[in-house]
């Protein structure tokens, strides 16, 4: 009898053991890894420039915002933890008033232009969608100056925003777009000046585009569950109290 008990155990010790081994090795045929803390190291660099302002979103999250709204002209840097597939979404504004269209107390027809470029690869060009919301003057009429416009839709940023009616972005050249110094002074290689049909006269375009896998090949680990699991490193005990970790 005690023989048959030892018998048993070891089948159920066996068993046990080949299932995790089985599990292990589903677990490495589809690549996953066990989650840990993400670093700096896990992060990509974004360069965006904007004439005027942008606000610009990932998956559904607001990440970065011009911080001058209109003049000097600026490049705003940051760094962001990517997750694919990523949606962005970037809403771009020209300078202009919203009764007239116009700028520099209504004497001026501004132009416009975004580019933008991960350190993934990621970068702007007419693969994108674009609309307009705010137009004018119509007709270039600086005499009696008209705008059409249209109300921004409330979930523009959301991953799951329809904008398959869209029509693509225009590429425009750093000629048409002439961008100020701080865009010479920061990578964007590969990327393209885009905008919707009409630079001169679209004054607030939102771009959409979604990246399925990192354009440079390198795979990333997608931390967006990371606050619903325990990460292989969990904090430990000590330290400062709140600080980060």
């Amino acid at each position: 009898m005690n023989t048959l008990r030892i018998s048993i155990a070891a089948l159920l010790l066996i068993g046990a053991a080949f299932t995790v081994a089985l599990s292990q090795d589903e677990t490495a045929k589809n690549g996953q890894q066990k989650l840990r803390k993400p670093s700096m190291a896990d992060t990509i660099k974004a360069n965006v420039y904007a004439d005027n302002t942008f606000e610009l979103y990932i998956n559904g999250e607001l990440v970065a915002v011009d911080s001058i709204r209109f003049i000097p002209h600026n490049v705003i840097s940051v760094d962001i933890l990517p997750a694919y597939p990523m949606n962005i979404a970037v809403m771009a504004k020209d300078n202009a008033d919203s009764k007239t269209g116009m700028e520099y107390a209504n004497t001026n027809i501004g132009d416009a232009g975004f580019i933008l470029k991960f350190a993934d690869g990621t970068v702007t060009n007419a693969s994108w969608k674009a609309r307009s919301f705010f137009h004018g003057p119509i007709d270039r009429d600086t005499k009696n100056p008209q705008v059409r416009s249209e109300p921004i839709p409330e979930n523009w940023f959301a991953v799951d925003f329809d904008d398959s009616s869209w029509k693509n972005a225009k590429e425009y050249s750093e000629q048409e777009v002439d961008p100020k110094q701080p865009y010479f002074e920061n990578d964007f290689d590969g990327a393209k000046f885009i905008w919707s049909d009409d630079i001169a006269l679209d004054n607030t375009v939102i771009f959409r585009h979604r990246v399925d896998s990192p354009p440079d090949g390198k795979a990333r680990i997608d931390f967006r569950n990371l606050n619903n699991v325990v990460p292989d490193s969990p904090p430990g005990g000590g330290g400062k109290k709140g600080k980060k970790r």
